[in-house]
């Protein structure tokens, strides 16, 4: 245990040594000095979890072939400093959702017809250099304390982050949560469509197999039907709430009425004029519990058979187009206003996984669908923007293309 432990001091006291270094600078730092000084690599940090050691070592054997293209692309970075890490951990690809309630109201779910794979990714955070005050004066720190999103990585066997359910949702289809895309953007790079957040300048392609997707599209005619389920279900606990809502007795409200006509006369009684108005505006306003609720009541029916004729006419108008099995691409969940989004910079397709694309035959830690993405900010960095550059001119995808089932 003195062993390990010592080691294990070691090893954090080296990885400090590498993320705490800064140069000091002869001259106050400026950022075209930060950004034209001599990066580095940082050594891997590991974030496997429940995989065995050789499942790690295979998944990690994969993911290094990204790891040796950049570093043989950017041998010696410029103006940034790229931290690596790795992670593989156990996931069910395809597996349906049981969703339920918890005594505590929380929505959760049970997997069924698990089929285990190991999920694995690899992200080289390109950190830009940057300026720092010490006590020491102005100092020029390599990267150590600004890591963002930057930079490249793939994540394998796992649609996370180019797809994901919905937060607090339960819908399923055969089983399989739904789930919302990115934006997909009308550009492509080498052959492959890209998606992502063009204001945030990231991007993201999906790798897999040819003839067959990973993913199934929700039609049209599945997501209204959705909708007008859940716009039904919602105005209808609306209505039910509302008009269960409490009210007094009659005559309680009576009672209240002349104490607050009482209340006018000693305030108001030697102005006629200004009592008749105090009294005029409260009888004319006047309604007791039982019309609020009924008023309210009859809103929220209204409001309902509004939203729902939103949805059932577009249902119409989808069916006589012949759209009924087109992909939903939508903006926002449910929303009756702008159902879908025939934008392709904007709207995000729902899916589910499919779960017939992950083959049986293959070992847990094949890759069998790959999501390669990445992220610069070459308006803040300069750096990046010749790392970019480089990046979509040489990076050879099609050897990431190569890694499908093998």
């Amino acid at each position: 245990m003195r062993i390990f432990c010592t080691i294990l001091f070691l090893l954090i006291l080296h990885l400090s040594s590498w993320s705490q270094k800064s140069i000091t600078t002869s001259a106050p730092c400026t950022d075209s000095m930060a950004q034209n000084t001599k990066g580095r690599w940082v050594p891997n940090y590991d974030l496997a979890t429940a995989v065995s050691k050789s499942q790690k070592l295979e998944a990690y054997n994969r993911v290094d072939i990204l790891h040796n293209i950049l570093v043989k692309m950017f041998p010696v970075p410029v103006g940034v400093d790229v931290r690596v890490n790795r992670s593989a951990g156990n996931t069910y690809y395809g597996a349906s959702r049981k969703y339920y309630f918890t005594k505590d109201s929380v929505l959760t779910f049970d997997y069924l017809n698990k089929l285990p794979i190991i999920s694995f990714s690899y992200f080289a955070n390109f950190s830009p250099h940057y300026c720092a005050h010490t006590n020491k004066g102005i100092v020029f720190t390599p990267g150590s304390k600004n890591e963002n999103s930057d930079g490249i990585g793939i994540l394998v066997n796992n649609l996370t982050g180019l797809a994901n359910p919905p937060t607090g949702e339960d819908w399923t289809i055969n089983g399989q949560p739904v789930a919302m895309m990115s934006s997909m953007i009308t550009e492509k790079w080498k052959g492959y469509e890209m998606y992502g957040d063009v204001r945030l300048n990231g991007r993201s392609i999906l790798i897999h197999r040819p003839g067959m997707l990973p993913y199934i599209p929700v039609t049209r005619k599945q997501y209204l039907e959705r909708c007008i389920n859940q716009t039904t279900r919602l105005y209808d606990k609306t209505i039910e709430w509302e008009r269960n809502m409490p009210v007094r007795s009659l005559e309680e409200q009576e009672a209240e009425k002349k104490a607050k006509l009482a209340k006018f006369e000693k305030d108001f009684g030697k102005d006629p004029k200004r009592l008749k108005s105090a009294v005029d505006y409260y009888i004319s306003g006047y309604k007791t519990d039982q019309q609020i609720r009924d008023e309210r009541v009859t809103s929220a029916i209204r409001l309902k058979e509004q939203e729902l004729k939103k949805f059932t006419d577009e249902l119409e108008k989808t069916s006589r187009e012949g759209l009924l099995d087109s992909p939903a691409v939508i903006r926002v969940m449910y929303d009756s206003n702008l159902i879908f989004d025939t934008d392709p910079k904007t709207g995000s397709m729902l899916i589910t996984e499919n779960p017939d694309y992950i083959r049986k035959d293959l070992s847990v830690h094949i890759p069998q669908l790959i999501i390669f993405k990445w992220k610069w900010s070459p308006d803040f960095y300069p750096a990046h923007k010749q790392i970019e550059k480089i990046f979509l001119q040489d990076f050879p995808i099609e050897k990431i293309q190569a890694m499908i089932d093998k």
